[in-house]
């Protein structure tokens, strides 16, 4: 695997810890500051206010410093927004290192990832499902940290890791080779059969769906990234540190899943793995929101995880294939609307949290999945009918 494929893991294992690090000991931090899980929507919120800001940056820092001065530029920021988290637990600060917390996980996310799909066009979802691996067992480790700092009551400190990994990232970046490779080498991804798009409105109508899907999918994601712990203290009736598992849980299974996916996309093509991805996911969070046992509520997050797992990655290789000249775009239009929907679907959960308790929470959860369910099933059927052979829509799965 070349040099850069493991800095890419490595700068999305850090990026998986900063996104869970803050849910994990939000519990703690609302009573800390003395305020409610509104404003624990409101971080979240502005976190992905730093999405929309880091996207755009993306491509004028890659114009300006290539990609390597964007990357060194991401983990810089992200470095110096999990020192603040660590050095002033004061309701200000947190909204405004929330905030620079998000550019600098957009700006990697978005140059990483669209330097990979230009490098990689032949494997992009066996590449791309090695780094969302990386991503989630940085999400594994970083609840389990953030229990240990809260088991030794200093729950601020579970940052800390989170800044040192992405300053040691920065330096990395900027002696690491950075260089395309021969497509042909490696694992293929499966045969998926081209998209014929005649006219703008058929481009615009499969672009949108494709967008949707992505902003349901990470609203979901985030949701339980950030509440999930809350969920289980409110539902369940326990402590932040045993709470706090339920994100390891969920991510570990992540992990499994998304390292499976790279299997996954060699034999089964795009569009029935997404199918099938999302009425699992639909299930499960059925399930939850009707459990009332501990034990299956942490088996369900398991579930949870090995549903999810490949959405994000496939979702963005099929994008990207119904798009082959627009690579560079549809991937930031990708990033772009992860921040949309890590930011008003959370919003909404934690309001519904705060508001009505955790079984409404519950519900919305389901709620959201069912609205991913629906789309999916939307942009399988449009991106089926124009498959370019007709004959071949017969036969092929994808």
């Amino acid at each position: 695997m070349p040099l850069y494929v493991w800095l890419a893991c490595g700068l999305y294992w850090m990026n998986g810890m900063a996104t869970v690090v803050l849910g994990s000991v939000l519990p703690l931090a609302v009573q800390h500051l003395h305020t409610t899980y509104v404003f624990g929507s409101d971080l979240v919120f502005l976190q992905f206010v730093g999405y929309w800001i880091g996207v755009p940056l993306s491509s004028m820092a890659v114009r300006r410093t290539g990609y390597r001065g964007a990357i060194v530029a991401s983990s810089a920021i992200t470095a110096l927004a999990s020192a603040g988290f660590t050095a002033w637990p004061k309701p200000l600060p947190y909204l405004v290192c929330s905030l620079a917390n998000g550019i600098g996980m957009a700006l990697m996310q978005a140059t990483v990832s669209t330097s990979l799909i230009e490098w990689f066009p032949a494997r992009r979802a066996v590449i791309m499902s090695r780094t969302e691996a990386a991503f989630g067992l940085g999400c594994v480790l970083g609840p389990l940290f953030a229990g240990a700092c809260i088991a030794a009551g200093r729950w601020q400190m579970a940052f800390a890791l989170v800044a040192a990994a992405a300053a040691a990232l920065a330096v990395a970046g900027a002696f690491t080779p950075m260089a395309a490779r021969d497509s042909r080498e490696g694992p293929r991804d499966a045969h998926t059969d081209a998209i014929h798009l005649a006219n703008r409105r058929d481009r615009a109508l499969v672009l949108a769906l494709f967008m949707l899907c992505v902003l349901i999918y990470v609203g979901l994601e985030s949701c339980v990234n950030n509440f999930l712990p809350a969920v289980f203290v409110e539902h369940f009736a326990l402590p932040a540190t045993t709470a706090s598992v339920a994100v390891s849980a969920f991510w570990a299974a992540m992990v499994a899943g998304r390292m499976a996916t790279g299997w996954i996309a060699r034999k089964l093509p795009y569009r029935p793995y997404l199918i099938l991805a999302a009425v699992g996911t639909l299930c499960t969070t059925v399930a939850l929101a009707a459990t009332r046992s501990v034990v299956l509520g942490y088996v369900e997050c398991v579930w949870l995880g090995l549903f999810m797992s490949g959405i994000y990655v496939v979702t963005l290789v099929f994008a990207n294939h119904a798009f082959p000249d627009l690579t560079g775009l549809v991937t930031r239009l990708v990033t772009f609307f992860a921040g949309l929907g890590g930011a008003t679907l959370p919003y909404a959960f934690g309001w519904t949290l705060a508001k009505t308790g955790s079984q409404w929470a519950d519900v919305a959860l389901a709620l959201f999945a069912a609205m991913l369910f629906g789309v999916v099933s939307w942009t399988g059927w449009v991106t089926k009918r124009k498959s370019r052979s007709p004959s071949k829509r017969v036969h092929a799965a994808g």
